[in-house]
């Protein structure tokens, strides 16, 4: 299993990721955060996982703390602990979770929230899942998408506890990229627009995806996003760029 104090771990120039594991429904789940360093030297922290003093100090190694972000309302985890370890950041995550915890939120992400990191990193929200309001994240400078839990990418290993194991295989997430069952339910209630907004997706370069619950996905990404989303309807196979 996941180491329980989560170790900084370097993907790329400029972007790193530390995972903790985390419970639900009484299956365990890696919880990825990612650590991306802005072109003003600050980092942003995407989908805190759980922290401790050692991850903290790899985290002032790499550099100020800028912006943390909760990708959408359900990944509130920890935000708490973040805004006492680093009190100067800002906090963003949608409007939902603004306004049940307006104290750990200081500015709301919309598709139309214009960023301080918009010149190097796009967002777009997804429609159709209720309010759950989800931002994907794709950051220019290492042609990464960055998802919370639209998407997962797990694998089971050799210690996976018998229960997380039949988890992961019976709600399909074992093996490759895939969306959780619960968000393909929900996106029933406006599945164009959920289908247009990820097409935009399309429209990036995207080399490398990065998920806060499973393995990243270093090449062919563009191939596995478009597996990934083929329940959505069309496939979208005009659109995309081949990875190299």
């Amino acid at each position: 299993m996941v180491n329980a104090m989560g170790r900084i771990e370097q993907i790329t120039d400029g972007l790193w990721i530390a995972t903790a594991p985390v419970r639900f429904a009484g299956a365990w789940f890696p919880h990825t955060m990612t650590a991306i360093r802005l072109e003003n030297g600050a980092l942003l922290l995407h989908s805190p996982c759980r922290p401790s003093l050692q991850l903290h100090d790899e985290l002032r190694a790499l550099g100020p703390v800028g912006h943390v972000v909760a990708p959408n309302w359900f990944h509130d985890l920890y935000l708490r602990e973040y805004r006492l370890a680093y009190p100067q950041a800002l906090f963003w995550g949608p409007a939902r979770l603004r306004s049940l915890k307006p104290t750990l939120i200081d500015r709301v992400l919309t598709n139309s929230t214009r960023t301080p990191w918009l010149s190097e990193m796009a967002h777009i929200q997804l429609p159709g899942l209720l309010a759950f309001e989800e931002c994907l994240f794709f950051h220019q400078p290492t042609h990464t998408l960055v998802i919370a839990d639209f998407l997962f990418n797990l694998k089971v290993q050799d210690d996976t506890p018998p229960f997380t194991r039949l988890a992961y295989n019976l709600s399909g997430l074992n093996g490759h990229l895939a969306a959780f069952p619960l968000l393909r339910a929900l996106s029933v209630l406006n599945r164009t627009a959920l289908r247009r907004a990820t097409s935009r997706i399309f429209a990036w370069d995207v080399q490398r995806i990065v998920v806060g619950h499973g393995e990243p996905i270093n090449s062919g990404a563009m191939h596995a996003l478009r597996d990934a989303l083929r329940w959505l309807g069309d496939p979208l196979s005009a659109t995309v760029r081949r990875s190299p």
